[in-house]
């Protein structure tokens, strides 16, 4: 399956030095969320394309669909959204087996990280938040958890509440130089960060 991902200046040479890219969590942007969403989608990568490799806890990220009309990210616009201005980011086109990734809907994914439940309507999610204001912790935390797998759908869908399919994620454990089939260097002109 080819991919994208962005990957900043570091990530890239460990790649060319030691031939393999391994989430850290500690030097990733995913540190703040590791104890509900991540650690719920990790559970759900075990589930679904199987066990990490020895040493691996976390999932390395790409794009399959960057936008509707156009799976590759535009650097003209992603050069805004990477890192502090000034530093080097590379874009990498990656080849990764089918059955080594799991692919989600990165609308639904948003929503997830706020702790919200997946709905197609207002109607839906106004239902959905009853049940759930009316269960105890655990109870939540299952309903949560059945709920967010709605990530994974990524038919396109379209309503005044929600869309899906438009931009679709991809999760897989790790990411080896032989994969790389070609990169783009870019630096970043973000100014927020």
């Amino acid at each position: 399956m080819i991919l994208w991902t962005i990957q900043p200046e570091d990530v890239f040479s460990e790649i060319q030095n030691n031939g393999v890219y391994r989430c850290d969590i500690n030097k990733s942007g995913m540190k703040d969320f590791a104890d509900l969403q991540y650690d719920w989608l990790v559970s759900q990568m075990k589930k679904r394309i199987g066990p990490p490799p020895e040493g691996v806890s976390y999932p390395v990220w790409a794009w399959y669909k960057w936008r509707e009309d156009r799976k590759k990210p535009d650097l003209r616009a992603e050069r805004w959204h990477c890192g502090r201005k000034g530093k080097k980011f590379y874009l990498l086109e990656v080849d990764i087996p089918d059955d080594e990734v799991l692919l989600l809907d990165f609308n639904s994914w948003i929503i997830i990280l706020n702790e919200g439940l997946l709905s197609s309507s207002e109607e839906e999610d106004n239902e959905l938040e009853k049940i759930y204001k009316a269960l105890n912790a655990e109870e939540q935390k299952d309903m949560q958890s059945k709920n967010w797998e709605k990530v994974f759908d990524i038919t396109p869908f379209e309503s005044e509440w929600t869309s899906r399919g438009d931009s679709i994620q991809a999760v897989f454990w790790e990411l080896r130089k032989e994969q790389v089939r070609k990169f783009k260097m870019f630096i970043s002109s973000c100014v927020y960060r």
